[in-house]
């Protein structure tokens, strides 16, 4: 057994990123990429949002999401984002969970604003935009998941955004935050909703 440290707070998330490698996000503000076998890491703290949540999207991209109701992009060779969207959930709702399709261009948010965000990351102009989104989830929605089914190689184009029928996207609904109780939802009742649209069936 391996044990590395490095983070000065509780660890929000942990993403595979190859064989012997990780990276993970922290309450610290910082996500660190581990090179297990080597011994290794390497730093990226983020001055402009917090650190919730964590996905890659590819071998050189990654993207955070905040409770500061913003998602930043980041490129595996640059110590800050290079890309941060913010005002994204309505009334300024904490960001509470992120997902993504690894090797997509596909990424979903989810919050306690009754709703999940789709987004479309754009390669060539190294950013991402809101696409569409799911209404009527109720709750703190505290974890987002797509299924493992591959999307499109080009799922946005700017204008268009291809959720295949493949793809399904599991949404849990909670009462309250995964970490506190902020945000009280009394009526929602505990369980999951399997999301499985077409993207012109989204709103």
């Amino acid at each position: 057994m391996d044990t590395h440290y490095g983070h000065h707070s509780d660890i929000h998330m942990v993403e595979s990123f190859s064989r012997d490698r990780v990276i993970t996000c922290s309450m610290d503000s910082q996500v660190i990429f581990w090179k297990v076998n080597e011994d290794s890491e390497l730093l990226y703290p983020s001055k402009l949002h917090s650190v919730d949540s964590l996905n890659v999207i590819n071998g050189q991209y990654f993207v955070t999401g905040s409770t500061e109701n913003a998602l930043d992009l980041w490129i595996m060779n640059k110590k800050k984002p290079i890309y941060s969207l913010g005002g994204l959930h309505r009334n300024d709702s904490w960001m509470l969970s992120t997902a993504n399709v690894r090797n997509s261009d596909l990424i979903a948010s989810g919050s306690y604003d009754d709703q999940v965000l789709i987004y479309g990351f754009r390669r060539d102009k190294k950013d991402f935009g809101v696409y569409g989104r799911f209404t009527g989830l109720p709750g703190c929605i505290n974890a987002l998941q797509f299924s493992h089914a591959r999307a499109s190689n080009d799922l946005y184009t700017g204008t268009k955004t291809q959720f295949g029928s493949n793809l399904m996207l599991a949404v849990s609904h909670s009462k309250e935050e995964r970490l506190g109780r902020w945000h009280v939802q009394p009526k929602t009742k505990t369980g999951i909703t399997i999301l499985r649209r077409k993207a012109d069936q989204m709103i």
